[in-house]
């Protein structure tokens, strides 16, 4: 039986069989498809996600935060695919690092859940419907004899749980330089004490 990764005209053929009713061809491109930001992003500390649609469409993710973006696709891998995912590299380039999983499944149902980390220097903005992801099918030779359980979770949002697990606060780099600079400081005024002290003591003793 043939193997290997689905090329776009492939891609194309399953279409809605396996992205759902978001699919749209215009995203299958070489071997694999771009996938659009859905409507729930989560950030470390806020109290929960936020909602986006076509009139609330973007989000700012500051840097050195957590986050948890769903994708808008339904994603339906078949009993004899596996699937691999990523982010975009114009995403990648502004410091933006996928740090959950790198496959899907067989059998797995459901929106996919990214969780990022913002590397980059500075904010990077994300808008509803954008192409932030990249998934690549792969056609295995032969359904899988233990596939995802589907009747386990077929996600259509960000689960409670994850989102409590990144709801404490969350220091930023910009929180890190801050609190640093403070003990630098501090550092210097001990030191500024500690010399004048040692004056003091070297004076009084050659008295």
């Amino acid at each position: 039986m043939e193997t290997g990764f689905l090329t776009d005209a492939e891609i194309i053929g399953k279409g809605t069989e396996l992205l759902g009713e978001h699919f749209n061809q215009a995203q299958a491109e070489g071997a694999s498809y771009d996938m659009s930001l859905g409507e729930e992003v989560y950030i470390s500390g806020e109290d929960a996600p936020r909602k986006l649609s076509d009139t609330s469409p973007y989000v700012s993710l500051p840097r050195g935060q957590f986050a948890l973006l769903l994708t808008k696709e339904y994603v339906k891998i078949p009993d004899d695919h596996l699937a691999l995912i990523s982010i975009k590299m114009s995403k990648k380039q502004l410091g933006l690092i996928n740090i959950s999983g790198f496959h899907i499944d067989p059998g797995f149902e459901g929106k996919i859940i990214f969780s990022v980390f913002n590397a980059g220097p500075s904010e990077v903005v994300l808008k509803y419907g954008e192409a932030v992801f990249m998934i690549f099918f792969y056609k295995l030779g032969h359904k899988v004899l233990r596939p995802y359980d589907k009747e386990k979770k077929r996600q259509t949002s960000l689960p409670t749980g994850l989102v409590t697990s990144l709801r404490g606060t969350s220091a930023s780099l910009a929180d890190v330089d801050k609190r640093v600079s403070r003990l630098e400081t501090m550092g210097y005024v001990f030191l500024a004490l500690l010399i004048a002290l040692i004056g003091t003591i070297i004076g009084v003793s050659l008295r």
